[in-house]
Parts: structure tokens; C-alpha cells; sequence
């Protein structure tokens, strides 16, 4: 029986055979483990199983394919599908093996079975089985032995190459260590031509050395009195300066006085607006007034003049009202023999005769 493990753990075991159509189906012994690349890996080897009675396969190789056909990439259920088979079947299973930095294929011929079912047929194993063990031994041997060939080519190349690869470093080589002599007899012939006219640059040198001196005290000179000079310079600037700021603020309080001289003026011309506004209302209001006051006085005289009459009209009346109560009175006194009435009007009369109106 096939046992398929995924990645994560999971199993996905069975019964170690099954029954299809009569017919048991059994399978080699293997759990397998599918990586997220898609190979698959043996995860365990069954104890007692094809694959632990072969003996070569062996944790941790990936299989590529199952009776030549080729399974890198395919699901576990199709691995599944392929190994399973009667029980008591062979197939052919191929893996590749991982050893240090070397990787190489091999393959192995199981017999489909349970271990009970592998139990009963060894005592009894025929010189077929035998004879197919051996060829398959000598098939792996065979191979180790192609893959050995194959190894030993590469390494002869690999020698080979690195022999043309030191000739032509030695040859590399000589042919600098020629251009570096030549090149150090051009070296050596000029460093002598230069030493000889360094010698010839000094003896003329010499005077010029001499004269440099005489400049250089001379420059020297020139830079005191260009320093004395730039100081002078200085010191003007700095008087030019100090006036500068002196009038900049003679300016600016002469500006500032503009100012505040502006600021009066117009507040006095405000000021005087102000006043002259006032004084046109005062002007009016004084011509109103007396107008009002003519008015009021022409009033005043029509009303004397209204009183005056209505006096004189109270006193027209008040005579004839006295002239009347006298000659009742005196009626009456005739009538009844006794003294005749002052009226309060009279009365009345000598009182607003003391009365006047101005």
C-alpha cells in the first residue's frame, strides 16, 4: 500500500490493500510528502514493506517517475493511482538521491504487497526473482558506474581547463615580467636624465633663488604698507560710517518732527473745520432764533393787541352790566323801601380799573 502524506502532516493512509474489482491492490511500503514546488519526497519507509526488504530507497528521495512515466508535479493521488496495483506486481520506480553537493538517479523494482503477503512468498522466491534482483543490482551499479564515468570526464575537463588556464597565466606572466624590465631600464635612464637636470636646474637656480629673496623681502615690504594702507582705509571707512549714522538719525528726528508738525497741522485744520462748522450752526441757529423771536414778538403784539380789545369790550359790557344792576337795584329798592344793592361788579370793576397790560 502507497501511503501519501502532504506537506502539512495530514495522512492520507489507508488499509495496507484494497479490493477492485476482485482483484487485491497493495503497494510498496512508502509514505510520501508533496512540497509547495510540487516533488515529492519519502517522508517514511514502512516497516516490513517492499521498499524496507530492497533496501534502497531511503528517506528523504524524491521520486521522478513510475514505470518510465514521469510524476515530478503530479498530485499524490496520481502517484497513488500509478503504484497501487495487483498484489504480488512489480513496478519500477525512479529517484534521485541528494549526497553532499552531488545529486544522481537511480532506480528500484519493488514487488506490490503486504507485509503479510511478502511474508509467505520469501522462503519460496524463485531463481526469476533472483536473477531480477541481480539485474537489477547490476542496472544501479551499472548507472553508479555511468554516473562515476560521467563524474571522472568532468573532472578530467575541469584539469584540463586549469592547465590551459596556468599556461596562459605563466605565459601572461613573463610576458609582463619582459615589459616591466624593459620598462624599469626606461624608468632607471629617465630618473638619471632627471637628476642630472635637477643638478643643471639648480646651478641656474641659484641667482634666481638669490633674486626671489630680494622679492620676496621686497613683496613683504609692499604687503606692510598695503596692510598700513587697507588699515588707513579702514579707519576712514569706519569715520565715514559713524557720520553716516550720525545724519541718518539727524534725518530721521528731522523726519520724525515733519511728522509730528503734519500730525498738528491737520489736527488744527481739523480743529478749525470743526469750529467753523460750529459757528455756521451757531449763525443759523442765531438767525433762526431771531426769527423765531420776531415771530414770537409779532405774536405777542397781535395778542396785546386781541387782549386790549377783549378788554375794552369786557369793560363796555361790564358798564352796561353795572348800569343795569343800578337801575335793578333801585327798582327793587323803590318796590320794597330799602337800600339799594352794591353789585360785586362794581366792586369787580374798581379792581380792573387798577389793572393794566403791557
Amino acid at each position: 500500500l502507497v501511503h501519501c502524506s502532504n506537506m502539512y502532516g495530514g495522512s492520507a493512509s489507508g488499509r495496507d490493500a484494497v479490493m477492485e474489482s476482485g482483484i487485491v491492490q497493495a503497494g510498496v511500503g512508502i509514505f510520501f510528502q508533496q512540497e509547495n514546488d510540487g516533488s515529492v519526497y519519502v517522508k517514511t519507509i514502512v516497516s516490513g514493506g517492499s521498499a524496507e526488504r530492497e533496501g534502497s530507497v531511503r528517506v528523504g528521495d524524491m521520486i521522478l517517475a513510475v514505470d518510465d512515466r514521469d510524476v515530478i508535479g503530479e498530485p499524490l493521488s496520481t502517484l497513488r493511482g500509478l503504484i497501487l496495483g495487483p498484489q504480488g506486481s512489480r513496478v519500477r520506480l525512479t529517484f534521485e538521491r541528494r549526497e553532499g553537493s552531488e545529486n544522481y538517479r537511480y532506480e528500484s523494482t519493488l514487488i506490490r504487497g503486504t507485509a503479510e503477503y511478502l511474508n509467505g512468498i520469501s522462503p519460496t522466491r524463485s531463481m526469476d526473482d533472483d536473477i531480477d534482483d541481480a539485474r537489477l543490482q547490476l542496472r544501479q551499479a551499472l548507472a553508479q558506474c555511468s554516473q562515476g564515468r560521467e563524474e571522472l570526464d568532468k573532472l578530467r575537463k575541469m584539469l584540463q581547463q586549469e592547465r590551459e588556464s596556468a599556461q596562459r597565466r605563466e605565459e601572461e606572466i613573463e610576458a609582463l615580467q619582459g615589459a616591466n624590465a624593459e620598462e624599469i631600464a626606461n624608468l632607471s635612464e629617465t630618473l638619471r636624465k632627471a637628476e642630472q637636470a635637477r643638478r643643471e636646474s639648480e646651478i641656474q637656480l641659484h641667482p634666481l633663488q638669490q633674486r626671489e629673496t630680494e622679492l620676496a623681502e621686497e613683496m613683504n615690504r609692499q604687503k606692510e604698507k598695503e596692510r598700513l594702507r587697507k588699515e588707513y582705509i579702514e579707519e576712514l571707512k569706519k569715520r565715514h560710517e559713524e557720520e553716516k549714522n550720525r545724519l541718518e538719525q539727524l534725518f530721521l528726528k528731522e523726519q520724525a518732527g515733519r511728522r509730528e508738525d503734519q500730525v498738528l497741522r491737520l489736527s488744527a485744520e481739523s480743529n478749525l473745520s470743526k469750529i467753523q462748522t460750529e459757528l455756521s450752526r451757531l449763525r443759523e441757529y442765531e438767525l433762526a432764533r431771531k426769527e423765531l423771536e420776531e415771530e414770537c414778538k409779532a405774536k405777542i403784539d397781535d395778542e396785546n393787541s386781541r387782549m386790549k380789545e377783549i378788554f375794552q369790550v369786557s369793560d363796555q359790557m361790564r358798564m352796561t352790566l353795572r348800569d343795569i344792576e343800578l337801575k335793578m337795584s333801585r327798582a327793587y329798592a323803590d318796590y320794597f323801601n330799602i337800600a339799594p344793592y352794591e353789585s360785586a361788579v362794581e366792586n369787580e370793576a374798581e379792581e380792573a380799573e387798577d389793572l393794566f397790560l403791557a
